[in-house]
């Protein structure tokens, strides 16, 4: 192409850009009002036929079976993912006893707007910016007011998710805690969302439950577990239970499942173990360290585990012991398949759901209460369960 102009290739592209943006605008503005026109008549004719039938006779017609009379009209605004309808001519009876089928009584927006405005907000953008974005796409705004009772609607089923029964069906089980901070009694605390993640005997992964707590402590653990007992997941088939290695959650293990073998996750442990090691040993003990997880089989793996203990027992000791304590629970995975092993030998299945539920809640900066905080939780959750149903691990 000519550059007669002498412009650089980033200067042409932002000119074209500029110049495609001001014609898409006027073009979308062009094709948005057709459309919302031809809605609104859809609407009325629609609600023309239907008032007809409601009161069993056509206009001015005198027959034994009418069983009310039209008064007129009334008008009311109604979102729709097209944008705003503005003044829709809805009919009245005189005895008020027609009801519109073609949306909601009060509603203001369809559901397919509030089903927009609670993704947009699951999405991570905060109740204060919804209104905006929700207008640059549909030509709506909305407050903040509007978005905490749209999305509401998921108290329901949050708390329908928290009851329903369970099938022991779990081969692995995964427990942690992420922190989020809410508004309590008007002071900001930091409230701690215990997660159950299980995979299944066919492959199938699942976050099973989840449950806002004020600690990881062994009350709030035992509670957690207890109800997901209660509920129907008693653990008969569970295999090993994979955790990060607090002490509460240990404890609550004692009590809940104690007949399950645990395996302590290995990154977990390693950031542990080096807070006990002098600065310049740390990068090859670490390296040395994580050979054991390594091995190809349970008698390498503790080989190799036995040497890393006669290698820096002089300079690390602590490290050493902290390793020792608990090495029985840090190589059961090696009593699994091969091919999974890599997979419940930490805790990193449920530490990535919980990355991309900081990432959603990063610009949220904190929650009003406790249930928007479930909200956002149950939301991204349920969105990996439904991604989740169509795929399994394939060595199942």
């Amino acid at each position: 192409m000519d550059n007669p102009l002498g412009l650089s290739k980033r200067q042409l592209s932002e000119i074209f850009g500029d110049v495609k943006g001001l014609f898409w605008d006027g073009v979308e503005d062009l094709m948005r009002q057709p459309v919302l026109r031809g809605l609104k008549r859809l609407l009325e004719r629609a609600m023309k036929a239907e008032v007809v039938g409601y009161v069993k006779a056509p206009r001015h017609a005198r027959t034994a079976g009418r069983v009310d009379y039209l008064n007129g009209f009334r008008y009311r605004n109604l979102g729709t993912a097209f944008g705003l309808l503005v003044d829709i001519r809805v009919p009245r009876t005189q005895r008020r006893g027609y009801r519109p089928g073609v949306f909601q009584r009060y509603a203001r927006r369809t559901a397919l707007v509030n089903h927009f405005i609670r993704e947009i907000f699951i999405q991570g953008v905060s109740t204060r910016q919804v209104g905006p974005v929700l207008n640059e796409l549909s030509g709506q705004r909305v407050s903040a007011s509007t978005v905490s009772q749209v999305t509401k609607v998921l108290d329901q089923e949050v708390r329908a998710f928290q009851r329903r029964p369970l099938v022991d069906t779990y081969r692995y089980l995964f427990l942690d805690g992420v922190r989020q901070r809410v508004v309590s009694c008007g002071r900001t605390v930091q409230k701690v969302v215990l997660v159950a993640y299980g995979i299944k005997h066919d492959g199938h992964r699942e976050v099973i439950d989840f449950r806002a707590a004020k600690s990881e402590s062994e009350t709030e653990w035992l509670g957690f577990l207890n109800g997901l007992y209660q509920r129907g997941l008693t653990g008969d088939r569970l295999r090993l239970i994979i955790i990060d290695g607090g002490k509460g959650l240990r404890l609550a293990l004692d009590m809940v499942y104690p007949q399950v073998k645990r395996q302590r996750c290995w990154a977990h442990k390693l950031r542990n173990v080096a807070n006990y090691i002098p600065r310049r040993y740390q990068t090859p003990c670490l390296k040395e360290a994580r050979g054991i997880y390594l091995a190809a089989h349970y008698r390498q793996a503790v080989q190799r585990y036995k040497a890393w203990c006669r290698h820096w027992r002089a300079q690390a000791p602590k490290a050493v012991a902290c390793l020792e304590r608990d090495i029985e629970d840090m190589l059961a995975f090696y009593s699994e398949d091969s091919k999974l092993r890599i997979r419940i030998r930490t805790t990193n299945a449920i530490e990535r759901i919980f990355k991309e539920l900081r990432r959603r809640t990063r610009p949220m900066s904190l929650f009003a209460n406790v249930a928007s905080c479930e909200r956002i939780v149950y939301a991204l959750f349920k969105r990996y369960n439904n991604r989740w149903e169509e795929r399994r691990y394939v060595v199942f």
